[in-house]
């Protein structure tokens, strides 16, 4: 645990070195001030990281037509080489997005040590079973006895910010003077319920950004099933222009009218045109189901596969929709229960707190970026009139 709590401890140990060139440096104010901006800090260092997460996420969500387009694509292809040969051209897919499945976990495993850390140094200010009087004596992480001193004794509103819901009443004694249970309860419930709220606020905007993102997936999954069905891109019987191709849909319902024509005046055959673009492949024929020819079986044994697939990515995924939102519902009692089980000290609701409201604000920022520079509305490869 030292890995962790000696670089935080000299992080808060440097902001209450700056801190004191502008307040008494055993003050209370100092040391709020130590823990609040060791939150600035790192979520400054993690900003970056956390842009190319919430980035990454939009990213994946807008390619996933494209993926959709790959699956169908080697739906009847299951050789070892056309498995390598989608692997490949799903990592090109990601590196030509600027996408990396994995820019998620950076910021989680950064903050987590970071919580760690905090938590072992806090407590370690008051060690268990040491008294007051000798905790004052002893180094913690990058604070030498002079700072382990300092932090005792300071407080916020008359209570240290040492001090935790379950502290022995002879540890309050030798503490404060005079301190008692009621006075830690009056500043640690409101300070805890308020962490466990912002907790909650934020579980609750993501969980609704994802839905509202999925669903803008969903939708454009949809129409890429809807237009390899139908032989081919359409938007309510407009002729819409792809690769110097036109292709005019009489009837975008049911897919049973398709008149292709090659721009230059020359008619093609609806049928052909249609399994030139159920197998990607010009001038050959549908294979049996790809685009509703052939004989009924074989295409009901085509589709088989892929509909399976796709039932089992969608309960997948719905059964991770309900845990995060168990997870949404529950994750926010744990500041409070910490505080009365674990012992939380007060400075550790400060940071909580912090933490939180700094993801609110960052979150709502970020949010208006994506909006602006990957809109969830369109899909890329379209002409703009596919989406109006």
């Amino acid at each position: 645990m030292d890995l962790f709590a000696y670089p935080v401890s000299l992080v808060m140990k440097f902001w209450h070195w700056v801190l004191s060139f502008v307040v008494d440096p055993n003050s209370g104010l100092a040391w709020v001030g130590s823990v609040i901006l060791l939150v600035v800090t790192v979520r400054l260092l993690l900003m970056r990281s956390m842009w190319r997460q919430q980035y990454s996420m939009r990213k994946m969500a807008q390619l996933g037509p494209k993926m959709k387009e790959m699956q169908l694509k080697y739906k009847d292809r299951k050789s070892p080489e056309d498995r390598q040969e989608q692997a490949k051209e799903m990592q090109a897919m990601y590196s030509d997005a600027g996408v990396n499945p994995a820019a998620g976990c950076l910021p989680l495993f950064v903050q987590i040590p970071v919580f760690l850390g905090l938590y072992h140094v806090l407590l370690n200010f008051s060690p268990r079973d040491v008294s007051i009087e000798e905790a004052q004596t002893m180094t913690n992480g990058a604070f030498g006895p002079d700072q382990v001193s300092s932090f005792l004794n300071a407080e916020i509103f008359g209570v240290p910010l040492a001090s935790y819901i379950r502290m022995p009443q002879e540890v309050m004694e030798s503490l404060h003077p005079g301190l008692v249970r009621e006075d830690i309860l009056v500043l640690a419930v409101p300070l805890f319920v308020l962490a466990g709220i912002a907790t909650f606020i934020n579980m609750w905007n993501s969980f609704r950004r994802q839905k509202a993102a999925k669903e803008a997936e969903k939708a454009a999954v949809a129409q890429v099933e809807a237009e390899d069905r139908a032989g081919g891109p359409f938007v309510d019987g407009e002729v819409v222009e792809i690769d110097g191709e036109k292709v005019e849909r009489a009837d975008a319902g049911t897919g049973d009218h398709v008149d292709g024509v090659v721009e230059g005046g020359v008619e093609g055959d609806a049928d052909e045109r249609s399994a030139d673009r159920a197998d990607g492949t010009p001038g050959t024929p549908a294979k049996a189901g790809a685009a509703g020819g052939g004989t009924p079986g074989a295409g009901a044994a085509g589709a088989d596969k892929p509909q399976d697939f796709q039932t089992i990515a969608e309960s997948m995924t719905e059964s991770m929709n309900k845990s995060m939102k168990i997870m949404m519902y529950l994750f926010p009692f744990f500041p409070i229960v910490g505080a009365y089980f674990f012992n939380f000290p007060i400075a550790i609701g400060l940071y909580w707190l912090t933490n939180n409201v700094w993801t609110a604000v960052q979150s709502h920022f970020f949010m208006e970026r994506l909006e602006k520079e990957l809109p969830m509305t369109s899909r890329e490869g379209l002409p703009p009139s596919a989406f109006m």
